[in-house]
């Protein structure tokens, strides 16, 4: 009797994955955008979103696979996703909760090795499978998703009271009035990779592969002091 109600409890938060179909993780750095010691937008070498770009080039390349990333948060596609599973399991045990669990370790310790701050970044991470032709809307949708946030949390950096409930065509407006947009309409959409390559998102969801050349200089920070920055 027990051991088939535990079982049922177990299997609700522990589904099966696809073998076939392409599967998504996404994770989330937990509390990262209210951590005013962390700046998600500039790209200089021991950056956040630097750590997160390497980080992403490394496993995209390991597994042949497509994600987008931005701000906080960045999102895998496995085309093959048993390339994966295989790595983290070699008894092929595709649920969710053991991909997560074992690939979200992976992901911790490269992240945190580049970032390499005294606090460690912790993880929130989701795992599902998609149809093959669903891939360009879930690009989409999280691209919509990341401009949302980044060009937030740069009016809030901007001292901009209610950055979020400000309606979305509006709040690029607004973004446009400050020195150093040109440089975040650059990753609003997010940074697409393909198989450890930075590629063109729009190209890309047009049915073209075109990469993006990354920048060796350093970035400069142009933005205010982010220690001085209070988050509402």
């Amino acid at each position: 009797m027990w051991s088939s109600y535990f079982f049922q409890i177990q299997n609700k938060y522990s589904m099966r994955i696809s073998l076939k179909k392409p599967l998504i993780v996404r994770f989330d750095g937990k509390n990262v955008t209210k951590d005013n010691t962390i700046d998600l937008l500039n790209q200089y070498d021991d950056s956040f979103f630097y750590s997160l770009e390497q980080t992403v080039k490394y496993f995209t390349y390991k597994y042949e696979a497509i994600s987008i990333f931005g701000t906080d948060e960045v999102s895998f596609i496995f085309l093959n996703p048993i390339r994966l599973i295989e790595d983290l399991d070699n008894e092929k045990y595709a649920k969710t909760n053991e991909i997560i669990s074992l690939f979200s370790q992976y992901f911790y310790e490269y992240f945190n090795k580049i970032f390499n701050r005294d606090k460690k970044i912790f993880w929130h991470g989701k795992c599902f499978s998609i149809n093959q032709d669903k891939i360009n809307s879930y690009i989409k949708y999280r691209s919509n998703i990341i401009k949302n946030v980044t060009t937030t949390y740069f009016l809030k950096k901007m001292n901009i009271k209610d950055a979020g409930r400000i309606k979305a065509n509006v709040k690029i407006k607004k973004c446009s009035e400050y020195n150093g947009y040109e440089k975040i309409k650059k990753i609003e959409n997010g940074i697409l990779y393909l198989n450890g390559d930075r590629t063109d998102i729009e190209e890309f969801l047009n049915g073209n592969v075109v990469k993006i050349k990354s920048e060796k200089k350093r970035i400069e920070n142009e933005f205010f002091d982010i220690t001085k920055w209070d988050i509402e």
